[in-house]
Order: structure tokens, then sequence, then C-alpha cells
């Protein structure tokens, strides 16, 4: 599994990992027993996979498209614990002013494993397991400038487009801007094998695999009431709270007497 890590170490896959979905998406995860992957054309962001969607030229200057670019699947999760940001940008409130969105915890280790065994478990030459297909890693955040002057380094292109362990080519889905930087990202990236759809499906355990479950700072009591009712339905004991975010405490000041 180590070979499979992007910009990750051993130590990391205990660290703790979050992701906020719409609790309707949550409720289907609970039912499927499944995640999510998309194709990354599908994130917001339009400078995602820009190292293998750019167009590419061979020594002799003939251009050409790398094909199974469209092969690849991710789920974008992370490191932050929790952020005014995170709430608004990943639960925003409907046409009614309300929000329902729930944060969901898990580790690293407990989210690779399952895509880790569905992609197979080989071993090199010195008894080290990998795959070719799962990877989960780091985001890297630099300029626009310096992210566009990779794809002039030759040497560091030809590296990744062309390993043959397939770590290079899931590696370059780990490079975003700066202004990006807030979301301190971690990514799940899975190749497989029919690119015709853009979502694919992995099975999980969901009430393994999430170790707490948050609910939107700003839904009312009652509204997060109603979702604990409705978490607590599905089957799911562990840990359900509302984030505190917003909440004020009793402040007091002491002065002198005077």
């Amino acid at each position: 599994m180590m070979k499979n890590l992007v910009f990750l170490n051993e130590t990391d896959l205990s660290k703790s990992v979050y992701r906020v979905f719409s609790l309707e998406r949550l409720e289907e995860i609970f039912l499927e027993q499944k995640l999510t992957l998309v194709k990354p054309k599908l994130w917001d962001d339009p400078f995602e996979n820009f190292i293998l969607g750019a167009q590419s030229s061979l020594p002799d200057g003939t251009p050409f498209n790398i094909g199974f670019r469209e092969n690849y699947y991710g789920q974008c999760w992370s490191l932050t614990k929790e952020s005014d940001a995170m709430w608004r940008i990943y639960s925003p409130k409907d046409e009614r002013g309300e929000t329902s969105g729930v944060k969901v915890k898990t580790t690293l280790r407990k989210l690779f494993t399952p895509m880790y065994n569905l992609g197979g478990n080989y071993q090199d030459q010195y008894g080290q397991s990998y795959n070719l297909s799962s990877f989960i890693g780091k985001v890297k955040y630099a300029s626009t400038p310096k992210l566009l002057g990779m794809l002039n380094d030759k040497t560091r292109m030809g590296n990744k487009i062309f390993d043959q362990s397939g770590w290079g080519q899931a590696s370059t889905f780990y490079f975003k801007r700066w202004a990006f930087r807030h979301e301190n990202e971690i990514r799940l990236i899975f190749r497989g094998e029919n690119n015709a759809f853009d979502i694919f499906k992995i099975d999980i355990d969901p009430f393994d695999l999430f170790d707490e479950i948050v609910l939107d700072p700003r839904m009312t009591t009652e509204k997060a009431n109603l979702a604990k009712e409705q978490i607590r339905a599905w089957g799911y004991n562990k840990k359900i709270i509302q984030s505190g975010l917003y909440k004020i405490p009793n402040l007091s000041i002491s002065l002198p007497i005077y």
C-alpha cells in the first residue's frame, strides 16, 4: 500500500480526514453502501487535470492527446477539521435559506483500504505490496506560473506520463493552484478500465468507515434533532453532534473597582 501513497507517508494514514455531504446524499451512501468517485472534468476548477489534459508532442514534434486521462476518477476530502469556508461552500443554503449539510470523519487508512483492495494486491521484487489503479495523496498548492512551468520540464513530464507503476500518472492529479490552499485537500484517485461513465462507485461499509457525523452549525435545533433521528434510523450508532462553530459563549468582563 505504501507505493500507492502520493506525497504522504505511512504515519499519515492514521490522520483524520473530513468531507461534507448533503443529508440526502449521505442517506444514499448508507443505503447503497458505496462511495461515488467522479471524473476530474466534473470538478468545479477548470484547471484540474491540467497535466494530462494538455496537448503533448513527441520528440519529432508530432502532437497527441493522452487518451487514458479519461480513465481516472476521484473524490476530494480535507485534513481541516472545520472551517467557515467548508460549510458555506459544500453546504450552501437552499432557496428557503436552510442547510442540510453533514460532515463525516474517518481516517486516511479506513478511507483508502476499500479502494486499494479493489485495485488488487501485487508484490514487487522486494515483497512490497502495490497496485496500478488505486492512489491516495495530499494535494500540493503552487502559483499558476509554477504549475504551468512544470509542463516545460521534459524529464519530469516524461517520468510521470510513462511511469509503468501508475504512480506518475496518478500524481498529476495532486497539483492545484494556490488560491485553493484553504481546502487542505486529500484525494482518492482510481484508474478504471471502462471510461464510458462519468462516475465510479466503490463498495464500503459506512457504519465502520464514518467515525463521527457532525451537523451543519446553521441548522435550526428542530432540524438538527430530526436529522439525528433520521441518521439513527439508518442504524448508525456512533457519535452525532451539531457543530458549535457559530455559537457564542457566555462572555463576561472583569473590571477593577475604582
